[in-house]
């Protein structure tokens, strides 16, 4: 499996490109290996849910190069990859960074498609590798590869999401 990497040899992950989706400057940082601060509630949410979710259906945490999958279960003859976000205001990312993940298999030769699961909403938002998510993932990489590159991270922009970010004290100096 091809492992996307920046010219410093940085590997490019799923959380990079989730990140990228929501803010350059997280991105950057994500990409630098600054980790969010642990204690960040949000955070603590996010992995209480994604713990306490779905515990008897599939395998959690399947660990590739660049990619942790939340879910992975079979669907006939097709793997299904679930991604499980705390709401639908991660879809955006969330999609793309599923995207990111059925091209890592895909690279392995296993047909998959993937389910964005927002359990608190109650719903299930399919997504699938074609021509035209090939491209749009392909130009979040090359993005990130271009990002990967600065020495210094984009200045901060102010966004409502900011205050729930794991990374906001690099950012209120």
């Amino acid at each position: 499996m091809e492992e996307l990497k920046d010219p410093k040899g940085t590997l490019i992950t799923g959380t990079a490109i989730l990140s990228y989706t929501v803010c350059k400057r997280q991105a950057w940082l994500t990409l630098h290996r600054f980790l969010p601060e642990q204690e960040n509630e949000y955070l603590t949410i996010g992995n209480f849910i994604h713990q306490n979710t779905f515990k008897n259906q599939g395998q959690k945490e399947i660990a590739l190069p660049g990619a942790k999958l939340d879910m992975i279960w079979k669907n006939r003859s097709i793997t299904v990859v679930g991604e499980i976000k705390k709401s639908s205001r991660s879809i955006k990312g969330g999609r793309v960074q599923l995207l990111y993940y059925l091209s890592l298999l895909e690279a392995k030769g296993l047909k998959s498609k993937g389910e964005i699961i927002i359990p608190q909403e109650h719903r299930r938002l399919p997504v699938e590798l074609n021509k035209e998510t090939k491209q749009e993932l392909q130009e979040v990489k090359e993005a990130l590869i271009k990002l990967g590159k600065e020495e210094i991270p984009p200045k901060p922009k102010r966004k409502g999401i900011c205050s729930k970010c794991g990374y906001f004290n690099f950012c209120r100096a």
